[in-house]
């Protein structure tokens, strides 16, 4: 299972990668831009409508049966909620801070980098938290239709001789990958937004 779950892990990061700077790109393009909001938002929305399951097929034939499809199905079902939320976040932030910003004569990119950056990051984190679950999911889910490696070929082949350990033990090793990225993406916030309120103990308990 270590190299078809290696496989799986590569295929969900670089997709999760992917669809994540992807995702924060449009997010602030959008968030300056009134005219990109109202054209990208629904193509965005379209993306995150259409079943996955429906459109895995197509990145197989158009991009063959090597990693790349995986990652580009787990960079789609990734993008959504990362846009969204950093979307949320970069215009989450405080009016009179950013009035104070403008008083001092602040341009656009030093408010972006001092004030809207910052205050999107729990946001952001927020949406990894989501996302990196949802990017193994994708690449499960490009796997079923290749059969040749990673952990969504092992399930299909052990579902097709009905063989119960071997898919149960797939599904333990899906869930080990998925815990221990949530787990390292929760530490990775704690470490990068340590100041923000949501890190801080509640000294009531």
């Amino acid at each position: 299972f270590s190299f078809h779950g290696m496989v799986t892990l590569v295929e969900a990061l670089g997709g999760f990668t992917l669809g994540s700077i992807v995702a924060m790109a449009a997010a602030i393009v959008m968030a300056h831009s009134r005219v990109f909001e109202r054209t990208l938002y629904p193509i965005a929305l379209l993306v995150k409508v259409t079943p996955i399951v429906a459109i895995a097929p197509m990145f197989v034939i158009w991009f063959g049966f090597g990693s790349f499809p995986k990652m580009i199905i787990a960079a789609l079902i990734t993008f959504f909620p990362v846009m969204v939320n950093t979307l949320i976040g970069l215009r989450s932030v405080n009016p009179t801070t950013l009035d104070f910003f403008k008083s001092l004569d602040a341009g656009p990119f030093t408010i972006f980098m001092k004030l809207r950056a910052p205050s999107a990051l729990p946001y952001v984190f927020a949406a990894f938290r989501i996302s990196v679950p949802l990017a193994i999911i994708g690449a499960v889910v490009g796997e079923w239709f290749t059969g040749d490696r990673g952990l969504g070929s092992v399930i299909i082949v052990a579902h097709n001789n009905i063989d119960m350990p071997t898919l149960f033990s797939a599904i333990v090793v899906l869930a080990a990958i998925g815990v221990s990225l949530t787990g390292i993406t929760a530490l990775a916030e704690r470490r990068v937004i340590f100041w923000h309120d949501s890190q801080q103990a509640d000294p009531n308990l």
